[in-house]
């Protein structure tokens, strides 16, 4: 049956390879798959993965969504920097190249379900039929934030079996299970941009130079020069150049008058946001106002907030407390304690 056979997304790390090592111990007839990376420098990668398939006995692939990534993920990227704003590329990349490439390799194979070495957890409503997205067992490792643009039909076929653990278990599991891997240290760099490289990353990517423009405080006093928006971000301190005697913080980037505004860093506090594109995972839709813990990116600690539809189809998230460094171009993932209520694109904060 097609449910019996699962691809695993086995990525040379060792939460997927536990992922494929459990549900191989459970029956089922496993196929690991492997994205091709972007950069050279990952190629590792993929030799670790196909060392766990051998390890484990299961059919390896490796696939090429490289055209379909560059679309996607890298003009994306480029654009929302150009346009003064933050991107967040993992939560775009998952559901249009990791699950949606993914899982159309598996109906080529005949694999019924998906399996990732994600930290989080999926799970049926009793009440409404409607499938669920949890944060995992260790909140410090949980991954939900990143896949809160999942669609229903994607979590109808996906499992993560290494979420209701927590990490040192899966460490200590893969030791047993003989995974060479077992204490491999995690990477902290995107996976397409070599590290310390991004500004001539988007240069290279984009073709186009990014002209330098005025550093100026909030009452628009001029302060000195930046190198190029694409440098910066909202909240931050290094790198700008300018001694005021006292920290100074990016608070605002104007694209169009290619302008940095910055300020105290109690300048960069704001009570609520408006976020666009709104992906519900636990609601069909939000009719009236609702009461959650809302993220604004991904290190953040979910804050009380009221979240309100507006007529044009975004949403309005008011916080009990104001929260620093709101920032445009990241994802605003809204909690209902462990399950995710549903998603949606920060747009503007305002002043």
């Amino acid at each position: 049956m097609p449910d019996k056979h699962v691809a695993v997304a086995l990525s040379g790390g060792v939460d997927s390879a536990v992922a494929a090592a459990f549900l191989k111990e459970k029956g089922f007839r496993v196929t690991g798959v492997t994205m091709e990376p972007w950069l050279a420098s990952k190629r590792g990668e993929v030799q670790d993965a196909a060392k766990i398939a051998g390890h484990l006995g299961i059919a390896h692939h490796v696939v090429s969504f490289r055209d379909a990534f560059k679309k996607e993920v890298i003009d994306y990227l480029v654009a929302e920097y150009a346009g003064g704003r933050t991107p967040n590329p993992c939560a775009v990349c998952n559901p249009l190249i990791k699950f949606g490439g993914l899982l159309r390799f598996c109906d080529q194979i005949g694999a019924g379900k998906l399996a990732t070495g994600h930290y989080a957890v999926v799970d049926r409503d009793a009440v409404s039929g409607r499938m669920l997205l949890k944060r995992g067992r260790e909140h410090g490792k949980d991954q939900s934030y990143f896949l809160a643009r999942l669609s229903q039909d994607v979590l109808e076929r996906v499992l993560f079996p290494v979420g209701v653990y927590p990490k040192r278990r899966i460490r200590e599991l893969a030791d047993g299970f003989g995974i060479h891997v077992a204490g491999k240290s995690e990477s902290q760099e995107a996976c397409f941009i070599p590290e310390g490289e991004l500004v001539s990353f988007i240069k290279q990517e984009s073709g186009r130079d990014f002209p330098a423009g005025e550093i100026v405080d909030t009452g628009g006093n001029q302060l000195g020069g930046h190198q190029g928006i694409i440098g910066y971000t909202i909240g931050q301190r290094k790198g700008l150049g300018i001694a005021l005697g006292r920290p100074a913080y990016v608070v605002r980037i104007e694209s169009e008058a290619n302008r940095l505004v910055v300020g105290d860093n109690e300048d960069l506090y704001r009570d609520r946001l408006r976020a666009v594109d709104p992906n519900w995972i636990a609601l069909d839709r939000l009719d009236g106002p609702v009461q959650a813990d809302v993220r604004i990116r991904y290190m953040h600690r979910p804050s009380p907030a009221t979240v309100r539809p507006l007529p044009d189809g975004s949403v309005e998230v008011v916080f009990s407390d104001r929260q620093r460094a709101i920032t445009p171009g990241q994802l605003a993932v809204f909690y209902d304690r462990d399950i995710v209520l549903g998603s949606a694109w920060i747009d503007t904060v305002p002043r």
